[in-house]
């Protein structure tokens, strides 16, 4: 994907710098947070210092920042067309993957305006403002089994859900499936 090449990103399996000439003018990162404010879970009782805290354990969404520029020059009547077709793939809620991060994505749309700077025969320079699920996400994995027990090995940094898809490719019928969730040492 050429979004890779040029410091730019895909959004909806659109590449954004093929299809419209969008690359990220920052040299670094996009700006992004370490890790999403955890959602505060406290309560302030009367006659007592402080609150009480009931645990925080969830996470608020995440903020990803691009400042972008487009690196088309078109006149000003179809810069307008131009401009609508971009904002037209943009409009959803959708994965979001970065040059520098290939193998993750994040789920995110947008909700604030965008304005638009326009540089003397340069093109224009824009900020897109994504509101994401709170995580990266990684692959999706395949895994062929045998044994009578299987044990998936797929490290993850949050509890997340799971989806689990058994196929029998074998002409012997399957019995009494049974799934077990082996708890891990929750430190949230």
């Amino acid at each position: 994907m050429s979004y890779q090449n040029h410091g730019s990103f895909s959004f909806g399996g659109i590449d954004m710098y093929d299809e419209y000439g969008i690359m990220i003018l920052d040299t670094g990162m996009p700006k992004d947070s370490f890790i999403p404010a955890i959602r505060s879970r406290k309560v302030a009782i009367p006659r007592r210092h402080g609150e009480y805290d009931f645990g925080a354990k969830y996470y608020e969404d995440r903020t990803l920042t691009l400042n972008c520029v487009t690196a088309k020059k078109l006149n000003d009547y179809s810069f307008r067309a131009y401009i609508r077709e971009v904002a037209y793939a943009l409009s959803k809620k959708s994965e979001i993957r970065l040059w520098n991060e290939p193998d993750k994505y994040y789920v995110g749309r947008l909700y604030d305006e965008i304005e638009l700077t326009q540089m003397r025969d340069l093109g224009n320079i824009f900020t897109l403002n994504f509101t994401c699920e709170p995580f990266a996400y990684g692959q999706t994995k395949y895994e062929a089994f045998t044994d009578r027990q299987y044990i998936p090995n797929y490290k993850g940094t949050a509890p997340t859900p799971a989806y689990i898809e058994i196929v029998n490719k074998g002409s012997v019928p399957i019995k009494n499936i049974r799934i077990s969730q082996i708890n891990r040492r929750e430190t949230y």
